[in-house]
């Protein structure tokens, strides 16, 4: 009798460890699944996503450096990174939102010829590289409202040249305080 006892014995531990292997696997393929389906946690946002989730609306740049800032970001993005042709809407309509109603007035198509700069820029092998806001000098009203000037550098690379250019930006401020871009031009050496 001791032997059928000892083989049951045998056979409900062997059984015991099976059925706990199972339980121990079915446990780790549980918790690597719902770290699989997780991966959306560990998304990093691009910075063609950050642009183009920008609302305006709600945070708009604080003050004239920043609103430059934002100004290289965007045209640092689309002459370099790959996008949706939505995506670039999009990005182009931030930019809209930083300008000044009087210099978007002037432009005749301003979606349409942004692209098309941006094309032709990219075709010919163009990229800014790295931009860099200077310096910021207020100098009082301009048309009744606030005004100021920003000095921002630019790097602007062909192939594997470039060429460093820094631009001076005229801002002003818009009827709710925020200032947006009135023009730019290069600055004088």
């Amino acid at each position: 009798m001791e032997k059928g006892g000892a083989k049951s014995a045998i056979l409900k531990s062997i059984l015991l460890v099976v059925l706990g292997a199972i339980i121990i696997l079915g446990v780790y393929m549980i918790l690597t699944r719902n770290k699989k389906a997780g991966n959306g946690d560990n998304y990093e946002l691009t910075t063609v996503d950050e642009i183009t989730t920008t609302n305006l609306d709600k945070s708009y740049p604080a003050d004239p450096k920043m609103v430059v800032d934002l100004y290289g970001k965007i045209m640092k993005t689309l002459y370099k990174e790959n996008y949706s042709d939505e995506q670039q809407d999009k990005m182009i309509e931030v930019l809209a939102g930083i300008l000044d109603d009087e210099l978007l007035a002037n432009q005749t198509n301003f979606k349409k010829s942004i692209k098309d700069e941006v094309k032709q820029r990219k075709s010919d092998d163009y990229s800014i590289s790295v931009y860099q806001v200077k310096r910021i000098d207020v100098e009082g009203k301009l048309n009744g409202r606030n005004a100021c000037t920003v000095d921002c550098y630019f790097y602007l690379r062909q192939g594997t040249g470039g060429t460093p250019i820094i631009y001076t930006f005229v801002l002003r401020q818009d009827a709710n305080k925020r200032w947006k871009i009135l023009g730019w031009e290069p600055k004088e050496g």
